[in-house]
């Protein structure tokens, strides 16, 4: 009887071939999937927080002269300085914003973090050097109040600001933005929070009987030019309108 080795060989190298495959795909993609930050790291680095080997000590007694600034500002999480193991930042920063949507007077914050392998996921182009990761807007009560705001890379490479709005009024709204390196954000506004990855700009409208109203919109991460354009076209767009005119606002 005659036996045919030829498809049976080819079948073999088709299985070998396929197995190869699936495993350099295996490979590739555990490859891919490496996150930048795990829970390693973030025992190493709790570790040189707590070593005193590891400090930054110059910038701790830059900061510690600075300390009547930083603490006679009302801000939701007291700043006081703290010492941190030495790192190297592209930068964080934070403005504040004016503009009027719904006739009403609106003022707010935003806070930009730089480029660099903590923040590499929010970059959408390869020029943008800065990004905003987080910002907020709320209706501006009568009072002349201040609205301090301020940008720390002091948890490098997790990023964090904070700010408050109509501080010296009954319609005071402190918030607190975090950019984590796992590529995890949240904010917290008035004890509400909010996963940052469902959009990165928050509405705030305080109301007459002392209680708050939010919206979450779908805004991304942004360079500073597309997020003035975001803002503007927010002048125009039904939602945002009726949300900051509403006749139970303040």
């Amino acid at each position: 009887m005659k036996t045919n080795f030829f498809p049976i060989f080819i079948a073999l190298i088709l299985m070998l071939a396929s197995c190869n495959s699936e495993s350099k795909k295996k490979d590739n993609n555990d490859l891919a999937i490496e996150p930048f930050w795990n829970l390693e790291k973030a025992k190493k680095q709790a570790l040189d927080f707590n070593s005193s080997d590891t400090w930054d000590t110059k910038t701790l007694e830059m900061e510690i002269g600075y300390i009547d600034a930083l603490t006679s500002l009302d801000f939701p999480f007291f700043t006081s300085p703290f010492p941190t193991p030495e790192y190297e930042s592209p930068g964080n920063g934070n403005s504040s914003i004016e503009t009027e949507i719904g006739g009403k007077k609106i003022i707010g914050h935003t806070v930009i973090i730089g480029r660099g392998e903590h923040s590499e996921h929010l970059f959408k182009t390869i020029t943008d050097e800065y990004i905003t990761y987080f910002t907020i807007l709320t209706i501006a009560d009568s009072l002349k109040t201040e609205n301090p705001v301020i940008a720390t890379s002091r948890n490098h490479p997790h990023y964090l600001a904070q700010g408050s709005l109509n501080k010296s009024s009954k319609s005071r709204v402190d918030w607190v933005a975090i950019q984590l390196a796992d590529k995890n954000a949240y904010s917290i506004v008035n004890a509400r929070i909010f996963d940052l990855r469902v959009g990165r700009l928050i509405l705030v409208a305080p109301q007459k009987d002392g209680s708050i109203r939010f919206y979450q919109t779908q805004a991304p991460t942004m360079n500073l030019n597309e997020r003035e354009k975001f803002i503007e076209n927010l002048k125009t767009q039904p939602k945002a309108i009726a949300f900051f005119s509403d006749h139970n606002n303040i």
